[in-house]
Parts: structure tokens; C-alpha cells; sequence
């Protein structure tokens, strides 16, 4: 599997752009979508978005949660995916060929839905749910590293969430930071390789916060995206490192 990834959220059903991105990068191995696939939609809008990417990008791998404007019928088609990670732990094993180099199995776990606001999407939680549910995603990962030296390189692990970490650009709408204390919080007890999320279509930004990348896409409804490169000493770092430049159609 080439270590070529894109990252994308905020969808909002509209199949036609996510065609287009996903018919502008053959090469990736994989997609990770960080909620909002549809728009309020129903399981029928839910399995058509979900189609565009078996027919564009058969052969990679997909995984992805749900946003705050995916309702309960939309994510009940979900779960009949495998690549819906919701509150679950899945592996991804990148490496390991043509060039000889070892194979490196990272670990992603998702945590989707929107902070509560104001209860007017379906699926807004409290930030100690949201705190709660990736918590019980990374419980189900196996063989965590969790004993590390103080130097060593962050986890090969992929964090996946629909709300951003707070004060981060990836959740800046003007001046206001409008993410998830909590997940700030796991962001630094964690220390995942990435951290993909979306929801402020604002805060549209790749930045290295601590030694992890923190990547928000943008809205994929209008084109935007990111392309995602993991691999050895990207930063000259032991272990695992990633790098993500923005993209738009």
C-alpha cells in the first residue's frame, strides 16, 4: 500500500465534488473522512456517498466517522461499513515493500459527532462524552506503547475526529476557538503521530501542535482536502513521521 493518504470532512453529501477529488488522487492507499459524509441525510444518502468511494477508489482503504449533521438513519448505514471506526480502534500496516523497508502498523481511532452547541444538529455531544468516546477508542487498541521514553517519537497512531482539539487553528472561526477542551487535552496525553478532524470549515489548516500534525481539511462540499504523505524520518525524528500539504479543486 503506497503511504499516500487523503484527508477529507465535511462532505455534506455532495457526491459530485467528492468524485472529483477522489478521481484527482488515483495514487493514495487510503481515505480518512472526519465527518459530516452527508447533509441531514437518510441511509439512502448514506450508502450513496459511501458508493462514490467503492467505485472511484476501490482498492483503498476507507475510514471515517460521523459529524454533527449526520443523523441517527445516516449512521445506522454506517455501521454496516468496516471502515466506520466510531468509539473503535482499527490498524492500517504501511512499509514493509518494494523498497525493503519494515512494515509499521499504525492504529487509528475515531471519536465523531459535534461539541453541543445548541442540540440544533443530531448529533452534538457534551465534551466529557466526547472525551468518554475516544478514550473507549483507544482502550480497544492492542499492544499500545504506552511505557515510552521521555525522547521517544510520538505513537504511530491516527486520531480521527469530527470536532478539532480547542485552541488549535484547525478550530478557529475569526477570532473564537470553538473546539474540544477535552480532546486538547488527550491531543497531549496521547501524542498521536496525526490528528485529522473537521467541523469549523474556518479553521482550514495543517500546524504541528506539540509533536503532533494537526490537520483540518476543510469542507470537502467545496473542493478542499488534504494530501497526506507517512513515512520514516520525515523530521528527521526515529519512528514514524507525517507530513500534509492543503489542496483544493
Amino acid at each position: 500500500m503506497t503511504n499516500m493518504f487523503l484527508a477529507l470532512a465535511d462532505i455534506h453529501g455532495k457526491t459530485e465534488m467528492l468524485g472529483r477529488i477522489l478521481k484527482e488522487n488515483p495514487q493514495v492507499g487510503g481515505v480518512f473522512v472526519a465527518g459530516d459524509v452527508t447533509n441531514f441525510g437518510k441511509e439512502k444518502d448514506a450508502e450513496k456517498v459511501l458508493s462514490v468511494f467503492a467505485e472511484c477508489l476501490p482498492d483503498a482503504a476507507l475510514f471515517f466517522i460521523g459529524g454533527n449533521c449526520d443523523t441517527v438513519a445516516a449512521r445506522h448505514s454506517f455501521e454496516k461499513h468496516p471502515g466506520y471506526i466510531e468509539q473503535k480502534c482499527a490498524t492500517l500496516t504501511i512499509g514493509g515493500h518494494p523498497a525493503g523497508d519494515a512494515a509499521t502498523t499504525i492504529r487509528i481511532v475515531g471519536c465523531g459527532g459535534g461539541l453541543l452547541h445548541m442540540g440544533l444538529t443530531p448529533f452534538e455531544l457534551t465534551d466529557e462524552e466526547l472525551e468518554l468516546g475516544l478514550k473507549k477508542a483507544y482502550a480497544r487498541c492492542p499492544e499500545k506503547e504506552d511505557e515510552r521514553p521521555v525522547a521517544s517519537p510520538p505513537h504511530a497512531l491516527i486520531v480521527l475526529t469530527h470536532t478539532p482539539p480547542k485552541d488549535t487553528l484547525a478550530d478557529l472561526r475569526s477570532t473564537r476557538h470553538l473546539g474540544s477542551h477535552a480532546f486538547a487535552c488527550l491531543l497531549y496525553e496521547y501524542e498521536p503521530l496525526i490528528w485529522i478532524c473537521g467541523h469549523i470549515h474556518e479553521g482550514r489548516s495543517v500546524q504541528w501542535e506539540g509533536r503532533t500534525l494537526v490537520i483540518n481539511p476543510g469542507p470537502a462540499a467545496l473542493g478542499s482536502y488534504a494530501i497526506l504523505h507517512v513515512g520514516q524520518n520525515l523530521r528527521g525524528l526515529s519512528g514514524m513521521s507525517a507530513a500534509a500539504e492543503l489542496r483544493a479543486l
